[in-house]
């Protein structure tokens, strides 16, 4: 009996890990080891950029466990774990915020680990209780149980330690789990679930609020700091690719204005690769005031120069555009006020000028073919390429992509644009596209320019 699509995934990912092993020699990097406590130079996308061969054979090895997920596992064993999946960031959350990871972080033997009845002592709690969540967060990767009901940390959770990204990462917004409980009635049973105003949303219902998502971190500040530390992070995931991976050289006048540039790091990460640009921060008044300290922080010599400004800027009001212009994470907004920032900016280029979005373009998954790509990987020239089934938007390995779309619509009524979404709204604004620049990260950069037909 044939069992085709078994086979066939097998064989895709054979490929993907040989090719991954590869490449992870080439690179001189350690084997990977959940049995560490130490960590590895791939845990963190913000610092280490992948060759592209290794991220190819990544993010393909991670679809193939997906879909080998899809097609063994009973579909109500799939339905069960969805049920209990709010569980699984709930224990997360509790140990960052009872200090329990970074009491691990600091035992002096990290790899032994800690009886539950110790950490219950230390942060005065019930052992009973913490088990199970402990044993939650051991069976999600998290921590290991080295012996019975003790715990110790692993190489992955390391990012979950206070100041690392996976810590900064987590949304601070309170009541975040009410906000995702509301959009089953949002969507169907509430009176805006035809609306698609970024003021009418499942996060306005769930904290019975009428501001939008933005103008109510302004009434409350206290939430100001963390909520940039989060979307920086999301920045930084993408920033080594696009430093490395876009052509800055091609540049005619390399003016760079980053819009919605938040803490200022992707624009630091580009000066620090070319220092003959000069550069302007722009984002909310609000947030400016963190860029601004930062900036004067790390980069004083170019902030006295005036190499780098941090300019206070209503996005929905033209910017004082440089020659080129970076405009970053627009998935933010709906199509209207997708439109009404992006015809902004167009008004306000010249000729040569150039918009770069930096935002992940969608795949339908109407096909398979998001392995085309492999054939450079192969390091045999002669091998012949396997027969892959994988999605064309890679299936599992896309999840981040997922979750962002759905983030974007749950919380202003916006989501993650195809490539021809992209192109209609581009199109609107008078602009079109010149390239796309796909990026070893979630994201790719949409290069745009003024559509010189439509001033004809």
């Amino acid at each position: 009996m044939a069992h085709v699509e078994l086979d066939h995934l097998q064989a895709c990912l054979n490929f993907a890990l040989d090719t991954l092993r590869k490449e992870m020699d080439k690179s001189r990097l350690p084997p990977l080891s959940q049995q560490s406590s130490v960590a590895h130079p791939l845990d963190d996308s913000t610092t280490y950029l992948p060759s592209k061969g290794l991220f190819e054979a990544r993010r393909l090895s991670l679809a193939c466990l997906g879909e080998l997920k899809n097609l063994i596992q009973s579909p109500l064993d799939r339905c069960v774990e969805q049920v209990f999946a709010g569980y699984d960031a709930a224990c997360t959350d509790t140990l960052i915020k009872t200090g329990i990871i970074d009491y691990l972080s600091d035992v002096p033997n990290p790899s032994q680990g800690v009886p539950a009845i110790e950490l219950a002592s230390k942060f005065e709690l019930d052992s009973k209780k913490l088990v199970p969540i402990l044993r939650c967060c051991a069976t999600n990767g998290w921590v290991r149980e080295t012996c019975d009901s003790s715990f110790a940390l692993n190489r992955c959770s390391r990012t979950l330690i206070k100041g690392n990204a996976g810590w900064k990462v987590k949304f601070p917004i309170p009541r975040f789990m009410s906000i995702i409980e509301t959009i089953p009635h949002w969507v169907a049973e509430s009176d805006w679930k035809l609306s698609r105003s970024p003021e009418q949303t499942a996060f306005q219902l769930a904290l019975n609020t009428p501001l939008s998502i933005f103008s109510w971190v302004v009434e409350n500040p206290d939430v100001l700091v963390p909520l940039a530390d989060h979307l920086q992070v999301f920045g930084d995931m993408s920033t080594p690719s696009i430093v490395a991976d876009y052509p800055w050289e091609q540049l005619q006048t390399p003016v760079i204005v980053d819009c919605g540039g938040g803490e200022g790091g992707l624009i630091s990460s580009i000066l620090d690769a070319h220092p003959s640009f000069r550069a302007v921060v722009q984002d909310m008044e609000s947030v400016v005031a963190v860029t601004s300290s930062i900036m004067k922080e790390r980069r004083p010599r170019d902030i006295e120069n005036g190499v780098l400004k941090v300019e206070a800027h209503d996005f929905f009001f033209s910017p004082s555009l440089g020659s080129e212009t970076i405009l970053r994470q627009r998935h933010d907004w709906p199509d209207k006020e997708a439109a009404m920032i992006l015809g902004n900016v167009a008004r306000a280029l010249g000729p040569k000028s150039k918009i770069l979005i930096v935002d992940t373009v969608a795949v339908p998954n109407v096909d398979s073919t998001a392995t085309t790509n492999m054939k450079s990987l192969t390091l045999d020239s002669g091998a012949k390429d396997p027969d892959h089934r994988i999605p064309s938007h890679f299936g599992s390995a896309s999840r981040i992509v997922g979750g962002l779309s759905m983030h974007m619509l749950t919380m202003l009524n916006g989501w993650e644009r195809s490539l021809r979404e992209w192109e209609k709204l581009v199109k609107g604004c008078g602009l079109h596209i010149t390239n796309v620049y796909p990026l070893r990260a979630h994201t790719s950069i949409i290069e745009c320019a003024l559509d010189t037909r439509a001033l004809l």
